[in-house]
C-alpha cells in the first residue's frame, strides 16, 4: 500500500541554517494504525505532509498502490484522507453541505454520496449535528464532520496529524473512538501523536522519529505498557533519558510536567 525509500527532506532556516527535517527514512505500511511518534521538530509533520503531496522529498521516493507522489501526484491523493490541526469547517453551511461539497472533489454520483453521507453519519454518531450550521458545532462535533469528510470518498489511507490537537478531554476521547473504528482491518492509518494514552490504546505498529531519522520501528506491544512504553519511546528520541528511572506521572512525551501537551 505504503513505500518511502530513502526520503530526505531539507529546510533553510535563516537562523540555523540548513535543517534536516527528514533523513533518508524507509518503511512500509499495509493496514493497521501506525503512530509516528517523536519530539517538537523529529519530522513527524513534514513526514506525513510529504506522503499526501504536500511538500515535495529532495530524494528518495514514496508510492502509494504502485503510483508514485510526484508523478501521479493526483492519483495518490485520491488514495488519501487528511486530517491535520489547521483543517477548518465552513462556519455557514451544514455539515451535509460541506460532505455534498467535498464529495463533488471525487465525482462520485449523487446518489452513492447521499448514500455514503448516511452511512458516515450513521458510523460517526452524527444525525443530530448533520444539518446543523458549522459555527453553531463543539470542538469535537466539528472534529467529527472532519474525519467524515477525510472518509467521504472512502480512501485506503488517513493521515492524521496530531487530531485530538486543541480538543478537551470528552471530544479526545470521542476521537480515539473514533480511530478505533475505522481500524478496520483493511485500511492504513498513520497518525502522529505525542500522548503516550493515544499510542497505547490505538497503535498496531510505532515508528520513532528523532531528528528526522527513523530510530525504531516495531509492534507496538514490543515496547511495553504504561510507563514503560513512555520511557522506552522517551529513551529513543532522548538516549540520555534511557539511563534515568523510569517516571511516575505524566501522559506526554516530551513534557513531564504537562499531563496531556498537543504540540509538533
Amino acid at each position: 500500500m505504503l513505500q518511502l525509500s530513502n526520503v530526505s527532506k531539507q529546510f533553510f532556516d535563516p537562523g540555523r541554517g540548513p535543517v534536516q527535517a527528514v533523513d533518508d527514512v524507509s518503511f512500509a505500511a499495509e493496514h493497521g494504525v501506525v503512530a509516528i511518534v517523536g519530539a517538537n521538530g523529529a519530522g513527524k509533520s513534514t513526514l506525513l505532509r510529504l506522503i499526501c503531496t504536500l511538500l515535495q522529498a529532495d530524494s528518495g521516493s514514496i508510492s502509494i498502490a504502485g503510483h508514485d507522489a510526484v508523478d501521479e501526484a493526483e492519483l495518490v491523493r485520491e488514495k488519501i484522507g487528511l486530517l491535520s490541526p489547521g483543517t477548518k469547517l465552513y462556519p455557514r453551511i451544514s455539515g451535509r453541505e460541506l460532505l455534498e461539497y467535498a464529495g463533488s472533489f471525487y465525482n462520485i454520483e449523487k446518489n452513492e454520496l447521499s448514500q455514503r453521507i448516511e452511512q458516515l453519519t450513521d458510523q460517526l454518531g452524527m444525525a443530530e449535528i448533520i444539518d446543523q450550521r458549522c459555527e453553531g458545532l463543539s470542538t469535537g462535533q466539528s472534529q467529527r464532520i472532519n474525519i467524515a469528510r477525510c472518509m467521504i470518498a472512502n480512501p485506503p489511507i488517513l493521515i492524521l496529524d496530531e487530531p485530538t490537537t486543541g480538543l478537551d478531554i470528552e471530544a479526545a476521547s470521542e476521537l480515539i473512538n473514533m480511530v478505533q473504528l475505522m481500524n478496520d482491518g483493511e485500511r492504513l492509518i498513520l497518525m502522529s501523536t505525542h500522548i503516550i494514552s493515544e499510542i497505547e490504546e490505538l497503535a498496531d505498529r510505532v515508528i520513532v522519529l528523532s531528528n528526522g531519522k527513523v530510530v525504531e520501528d516495531c509492534p507496538r506491544h514490543h515496547l511495553g505498557e504504561g510507563m514503560q512504553l513512555k520511557h522506552r519511546i522517551r529513551g529513543l528520541i532522548n538516549p540520555a533519558i534511557a539511563a534515568e528511572p523510569t517516571p511516575q506521572s505524566s501522559s506526554s512525551i516530551t513534557e513531564q510536567s504537562a499531563e496531556n501537551k498537543h504540540a509538533d
